[in-house]
């Protein structure tokens, strides 16, 4: 192959892979919007491979430099559209510093790869067959070289271009992108970067690009913003001030037991496959209890955003992780009011204690004990399951939760985090695989079958030891789920399936039961999220004393409120309407196919949306550790 046609090929493909992905990030992971900021960018990079790249790889170091950095680009990319499949967020230092144990490479092989990613490896396949690796031993060689690119051996790459041409070059990109910016940033208002990063990542990358992001989180993860340090507090919008019958729905002193279990899907219930139902006991405690159709996870940043949202009665926001990084002590607490009533206050995982800082936050947010590993008894284990990054399964999780629920003191809360259904899917007996999922052919979905199977029969063992123990006559019990699954695939998919028109991470349907014998079986149609169980368990006990920060609102109560997903392009979902919040405004995006359509938001309710938005990341700001 003639050499003019290797380097052709080359750079072909170093510029075909960089465009794609670039292209694919910054609008399918951080949602740019403008289409001619793209489109001008994309012609900047072209511009740049060929009049400075191209000359330059006639070089082998330099065909060298360009794999390494091609590759490296290749993994940060990957990285960002792995985790973005997963969490809809783009992956941030925050991101990277909140990781935890678990089987990464089970779930990312079983779970988020898929086999059209490999389209994103090509340009580097073509790259390391066209260059040219082994240097010409002959003048011959040298000869060629010197035909096709003008260069004397040994002479400097892009020589083709005078120093002059090359530095015009440089100096009309900069130009250019720089006039990109300015005009980009007045479109939006004009705000100053720290103003633009706090409030849009869409916008902020539209103005100023992929490096000044991390650049700029880099330095307000250290520093804060500008006015991190003056003691202010925000001040919640006096609209957004629950309201709360102190007559109680239910006779005290009742218990309160709260599970949140993982991963458990809306779509499960009453689901069967080969006719055999995934959750046979959930289903009917669908006929004994009120039972939400419409509710959905807070699940911004990862599984703690669910604790978050229930301890807190606040909305989680993208890039904050809230345990580890913040004062817990400073955020409202429905467990401090609780204990504040004589309630003994309990949070129970069997993963270790410090899995997301869980046992520093507890503490601060007034658990009287939290329960973790430490305090279970391995040695006194149904079933010996071994994976340590996820705990004690939840068989023996929730048997030996029995005892410590026995011993409490009445009244008492108990918060209960299940984990066996935690992907990749793996962490169940092999005598609860159930032969009618075996004729699923997607190991994945197979698994998940599976496991939550084992985690319904671990409830039901754990209802009748409640039932045995005299603890379901004067207990309040609430069963939700941290998340979807997130399967997407063609025998099984987790996804509501809004009907969009860009790539946003969109709302998770998830199953909500309220028992108690004095609740009158039924279906509870409002919508709602988990930021609205702490309001309503305070409905239901008769506690109207909601902190001004709560910010949901009681499900007992028949109004229609929006319900926020504070994502990098933050979500809201009234009446089944799906709209996102930009800046400044609120835009209807989709909507949920079949169902009533053209429902506007009422322009009071759209104002307090983007005053709830405003003031959650205000807040979080605030009240962020930085070092």
């Amino acid at each position: 192959m003639a050499l003019r046609t290797r380097d052709d090929l080359f750079t072909g493909a170093l510029l075909a892979g960089l465009l794609l992905k670039y292209n694919v990030l910054m609008l399918h992971v951080l949602g740019v919007l403008v289409p001619g900021t793209q489109m001008l960018r994309s012609i900047v990079l072209v511009a740049l491979v060929y009049l400075l790249v191209r000359p330059a790889i006639v070089r082998r170091r330099n065909r060298i430099a360009a794999v390494v950095i091609a590759t490296g680009f290749t993994a940060f990319f990957l990285a960002n559209l792995w985790y973005n499949r997963y969490f809809g967020n783009y992956l941030s230092f925050s991101e990277v510093a909140a990781g935890e144990s678990f089987d990464a490479v089970g779930v990312l092989f079983r779970h988020i790869m898929r086999i059209t990613d490999v389209v994103f490896v090509l340009d580097i396949i073509v790259m390391a067959a066209t260059g040219r690796w082994r240097t010409p031993a002959s003048s011959a060689a040298s000869s060629r070289v010197r035909s096709v690119t003008g260069l004397r051996p040994g002479g400097a790459p892009g020589a083709a271009l005078s120093r002059g041409a090359r530095a015009a070059i440089i100096v009309a990109a900069a130009f250019l992108l720089l006039a990109q910016g300015v005009i980009a940033n007045r479109r939006l208002g004009g705000k100053s970067p720290t103003e633009l990063y706090l409030e849009s990542t869409p916008a902020f990358t539209g103005v100023y690009g992929v490096l000044p992001l991390y650049a700029a989180e880099m330095i307000l993860l250290r520093t804060g913003p500008p006015d991190t340090t003056e003691a202010v507090t925000p001040v919640p919008p006096a609209e957004m001030a629950v309201e709360l019958d102190e007559e109680a729905l239910l006779e005290p002193p009742t218990n309160v037991i709260v599970i949140q279990v993982e991963s458990l899907d809306k779509k499960l219930i009453n689901y069967r496959h080969n006719g055999v139902e995934v959750t046979p006991f959930v289903n009917s405690l669908v006929e004994k209890g009120l039972y939400g159709t419409n509710f959905y996870a807070q699940h911004v940043n990862g599984s703690f955003d669910a604790d978050f949202s229930l301890l807190t009665g606040m909305y989680p926001v993208n890039r904050h992780f809230t345990f580890r990084d913040h004062e817990m002590t400073l955020f409202p607490s429905l467990v401090e009011i609780l204990r504040d009533r004589g309630y003994r206050t309990m949070a129970f995982h069997g993963n270790d204690g410090d899995f997301f800082n869980r046992n520093e936050a507890y503490a601060e947010l007034g658990f009287d004990r939290f329960y973790s590993l430490d305090d279970f008894d391995l040695q006194d284990r149904t079933y010996t399951l071994d994976h340590s990054h996820l705990g004690i399964n939840d068989y023996d999780f929730l048997r030996q939760a029995l005892t410590y629920l026995e011993e409490a003191q009445n009244p008492f809360f108990a918060f209960l985090i299940t984990v066996t259904s935690h992907t990749p899917f793996t962490f169940y007996p092999e005598e609860y695989r159930v032969e009618a999922f075996e004729t699923i052919l997607n190991p994945l979905v197979r698994d998940f079958f599976n496991s939550v199977r084992f985690v319904d029969s671990a409830l039901e063992m754990f209802f009748l030891g409640l039932e045995e123990r005299g603890l379901t006559e004067d207990t309040l019990i609430i069963i939700y789920s941290d998340h979807e699954a997130a399967i997407q695939t063609p025998v099984y998919t987790s996804s509501v399936n809004f009907q969009v028109n860009r790539n946003i991470k969109e709302p998770e349907h998830i199953p909500l039961l309220i028992l108690h014998p004095d609740i009158e079986p039924g279906t509870l149609h409002k919508t709602g999220s988990i930021t609205d169980l702490a309001p309503t368990i305070l409905d239901f006990l008769g506690i109207d004393a909601a902190p001004p920060e709560f910010m949901g609102g009681s499900l007992m109560d028949p109004r229609e409120i929006p319900v926020l997903f504070i994502h990098e392009l933050p979500l809201v979902l009234y009446r089944d309407q799906l709209f996102a919040a930009e800046i400044g405004t609120l835009n209807r995006i989709g909507h949920i196919e079949s169902r009533e359509t053209d429902i506007p938001i009422p322009p009071e309710q759209e104002l307090l949306v983007l005053e709830k938005i405003r003031y959650s990341r205000e807040v979080m700001m605030k009240r962020r550790r930085f070092r």
